[in-house]
């Protein structure tokens, strides 16, 4: 059993309990061969716990954040920082080249100190650096997409201007932070649910625009078509991926799979387009389209049988309230109170 072989243990057991000296010696081995059955059976395995590193099974229960949330939060908190800075030369036009960088490292610094102010004291919960991470990506491509679908629309002075488009690039990622840690603190998440929102939406408007931009005819509209479909289809797969995730609740390991599926997937299909020297770009788009789905579909069937994250184990308590009459000077006093 120590050694992790519980089948060949389950069947010592079995004859200690035929030869126990006493009835209760017999059912102690009897329980333990039964013990051994059920873990040989679901395939358990014995593992120093000095060998998982990160507890992520600790983290699930005490509904906090993993030190790999966090470290991923950190980092894309400095881009964040680092754009913000971008975003502020632009608007500002500083007079020297010190004027436009020292900001934006500042600023960068500030955000890594603000995830570290978030986290302090009261730990962010499990999901929700991973979700504030998806959350900016979602809104950076939504930024992105609308962005250049109003510029591919209007291709003349009617076109928003730089200090428009970088504050609506900006915003969309801001806003998507905000809402991403909002929606995992009050709405609950795990970052596998979480990072599967956000390949949804990548991929759903990858093919989507892809597609779309394939069967579009080739005029003067098919840009700004194809950008319409993009950004639409962004918010699809950010639905899409929302309602299913909880169904799903994928480890952050398979959905990393899941994406390198696709990416394999565009590059294989990418790549024999290439090689034909076909000069058709409805063909190549479709052609990527079609490797980025096939990809995805041979990476989920792939990694079906990997293990679920449920998440954070939900408390069970409840408020009770419970009700009192103490009687006074004057009557008597109404009291309430609650038990969680």
């Amino acid at each position: 059993m120590e050694a992790g072989d519980f089948a060949a243990a389950a069947d010592l057991f079995d004859d200690l309990a035929k030869t126990a000296p006493d009835i209760v010696a017999a059912t102690h081995a009897r329980d333990d061969a039964r013990l051994c059955r059920t873990w040989a059976a679901k395939g358990y395995v014995l593992v120093p716990r000095g060998d998982l590193g990160e507890s992520t099974v600790h983290s699930r229960a005490a509904n906090e954040r993993t030190i790999d949330e966090l470290a991923v939060l950190y980092t894309n908190s400095v881009f964040y920082g680092l754009g913000t800075g971008a975003w502020l030369a632009i608007v500002t036009k500083p007079d020297s080249v010190a004027a436009g960088i020292l900001p934006a490292l500042g600023l960068a610094g500030a955000s890594a100190l603000g995830v570290y102010g978030l986290d302090a004291g009261t730990k962010l919960r499990y999901g929700v650096p991973q979700s504030m991470v998806t959350g900016m990506y979602i809104g950076l491509g939504e930024g992105i997409a609308w962005i250049a679908w109003n510029q591919s629309r209007f291709r003349s002075s009617e076109s928003w201007s730089g200090k428009a488009v970088a504050s609506v690039i900006w915003g969309g990622a801001s806003v998507g932070i905000i809402a991403g840690g909002l929606v995992g603190t009050f709405a609950g998440t795990t970052p596998g649910r979480a990072s599967y929102v956000g390949s949804a939406a990548l991929w759903t408007a990858a093919l989507v625009g892809l597609v779309t931009g394939g069967m579009a005819p080739e005029n003067d509209s098919r840009d700004d078509t194809t950008w319409l479909a993009v950004a639409l289809g962004l918010n699809a797969g950010t639905v899409v991926g929302a309602l299913t995730a909880g169904a799903v609740s994928p480890t952050i390991a398979r959905v990393r799979f899941l994406d390198l599926g696709a990416i394999g997937g565009a590059l294989v299909a990418g790549g024999l387009f290439l090689a034909s020297e076909s000069e058709s770009d409805t063909a190549g788009m479709l052609a990527v389209a079609t490797g980025i789905g096939s990809g995805l579909a041979v990476a989920w069937f792939a990694t079906a049988k990997m293990p679920r994250d449920e998440g954070a184990a939900k408390s069970s308590a409840s408020w009770t309230p419970s009700f009192a009459l103490a009687p006074n000077k004057h009557g008597a006093s109404l009291m309430v109170g609650s038990a969680f």
